[in-house]
This record gives C-alpha cells, sequence and structure tokens, in this order.
C-alpha cells in the first residue's frame, strides 16, 4: 500500500510544532539552561528520538523556536488593520510604531520577551557552534520585517526629515529598536534589585519610548 506522503508530511509537522511550543512553554518559565531535551520531549509527549530525529542540539530547537514565535508575531502585525497606513507614516511615526509594539508585547506576551533575553544569553555564550550553514539564519530571516520598516523609515526621513540623519542608518537601528527591545525583556524578566516591587513597568517603558523619539527626531542633542 502506497504511503500518503502528505499525511507524513502533516505529522511530521504537528511534532516538530508540538516540540516547538512545549520548548518555548519550559524555556520562557524555568531559563534554558535548566530544560534539558529530555524534558521537552517528555512535555511534548514525544520519544528523545523523535526529539532527535529533529532536532539534534538544543541550539537548533532554540533557533526555530526563535523563528517560529517571532515569525508569528511579524505575521499578527502584518494583519493588523492599523498597519493599513503605515505607507503614509512619517519616519517618525514609523518608529514609534514599533515602540508601541514592543510595549504591546511587554503586556501582551511576556512569555516571548522572556525566552527572547534568555535565547540571546545562551546563543552568545555558545557562539562557538559547530553547525552548517549559518544556523542563526532562519532566526535571522524571520526578523527581517524589523529591518526593513527601519530602512523604510530611514529613506522615508530623507524626504520628511522627521528624524535626524546625521547618524548612521546600522547605529540608528540598533540604538532605538534594540535598545527598546532589551528593556522591555529586562522588565519582563523581572527587575530584582528594584525596590519598588512593581510588577508592571509599562509606564517606565513609555518614558524610554519618548527618550528615544526625542533623541531620534534629533531635538535637543548637541
Amino acid at each position: 500500500m502506497a504511503r500518503n506522503i502528505d499525511r507524513d508530511n502533516r505529522e511530521v509537522e504537528r511534532r516538530k510544532n508540538q516540540l516547538l511550543d512545549a520548548g518555548f512553554q519550559l524555556f520562557s518559565k524555568y531559563g534554558i539552561e535548566t530544560v534539558s531535551l529530555q524534558k521537552v520531549a517528555d512535555a511534548a509527549d514525544v520519544g528523545a528520538t523523535t526529539m532527535y530525529k529533529y532536532f539534534q542540539t538544543k541550539e537548533k530547537l532554540l533557533i526555530a523556536i526563535s523563528a517560529k514565535v517571532w515569525g508569528e508575531v511579524w505575521q499578527e502585525v502584518l494583519m493588523n488593520p492599523e498597519t493599513d497606513g503605515f505607507d503614509s507614516f512619517t519616519a517618525y511615526q514609523g518608529i514609534a510604531f514599533y515602540a508601541d509594539l514592543i510595549i504591546s508585547l511587554y503586556r501582551k506576551y511576556p512569555e516571548l520577551l522572556r525566552f527572547s533575553s534568555e535565547y540571546k544569553t545562551f546563543i552568545n555564550r555558545h557562539g562557538n557552534m559547530n553547525m552548517e550553514d549559518n544556523p542563526l539564519k532562519e532566526h535571522l530571516d524571520v526578523l527581517e520585517p524589523v529591518r526593513n520598516l527601519f530602512h523604510q523609515m530611514y529613506e522615508r526621513a530623507k524626504v520628511d526629515g522627521s528624524i535626524r540623519m546625521d547618524i548612521p542608518e546600522q547605529e540608528l537601528f540598533t540604538t532605538m529598536a534594540i535598545t527598546m527591545l532589551s528593556v522591555a525583556e529586562r522588565y519582563a524578566q523581572g527587575i530584582v534589585w528594584a525596590d519598588d516591587h512593581k510588577d508592571d513597568h509599562t509606564r517606565e517603558l513609555i518614558h524610554l519610548k519618548e527618550m528615544l523619539l526625542m533623541w531620534c527626531s534629533g531635538k535637543n542633542h548637541i
């Protein structure tokens, strides 16, 4: 009897998604270093052999998880009616849109930010991964919408002048985008040295957004 290729492919995707979802939940809750691949397999209700068939190392599993969860975020953003008028945004408005997105993720999806911070720390620590064909490409490809957004805004600023142009595009991108994301990740993980014991740091993120937008606009800079 001939094998049903489509059915087999669907089963493969189902099992892989089980592993990705289980890994995301465990890593974002307990941290990456403390969770083994066996624990992920157990939580996904698959055998260790199945786990290693799809993801031979923790690094490969992490990269796949990061690509999946961030891919879903940007897909949701692109389908949001609020982005319909994006082509009419000034450069300043486009960057403000990004900052508001990060604040929204902090409020609605803090587990993603916790995972993202853990993921970057782990990947940097294990940077000498002996893995073929640029293993981070799967993750980096998913983040292209952010780079494209900032590139579009930088090009738009050459016409509308709503953000400063005395800073190279890449420097502006890493300062604005990475700072906003990194601080949101830190708040999502918890500020253990703060003496106010607040659980919600939305106001602080709004203050950060305002400071970064002022810097991007070139106001009050020397």
